[in-house]
């Protein structure tokens, strides 16, 4: 989630998440990177898997995102997202591992059904940073 005026704590962290979130797509086969051209519209990483020619979407989550309208709204609209042929597209959320049961109460109270529980949208548990 991109915020307007960032906290250089808060940056720090969103970066930590976003570079563990990109090593474990990656390490999935969502490779290459994709150009992102609308930032409202556009999740924080887009990443291709070359072999298979999958999309998956990655967004990072801080504490202070649980409460903000604009992330529950660009939560809700990446994990209805479908592809041409409608198909579903792997969207994955990284936070922060003591946020565990705050991400999956949100997700309940939003309606997105988790992988957890059978559907496309996972939750990484991202380590503290040392």
């Amino acid at each position: 989630m991109q915020m307007s005026t960032p906290d250089p704590a808060e940056a720090v962290l969103r970066k930590h998440l976003r570079n563990h979130l990109g090593a474990h797509m990656a390490s999935l086969g969502y490779k290459t990177t994709r150009s992102a051209t609308d930032t409202v519209t556009t999740p924080e990483i887009v990443r291709r898997n070359p072999v298979r020619g999958r999309i998956a979407y990655g967004e990072t989550l801080l504490s202070s995102d649980f409460v903000s309208r604009e992330c529950h709204e660009r939560l809700q609209l990446f994990s209805k997202r479908r592809t041409r042929r409608r198909s579903s597209i792997l969207f994955f959320i990284a936070v922060g591992e003591k946020h565990r049961d705050e991400v999956e109460s949100l997700l309940g109270k939003l309606g997105i059904v988790s992988a957890s529980k059978g559907g496309h949208v996972h939750v990484v548990l991202i380590p503290a940073a040392k």
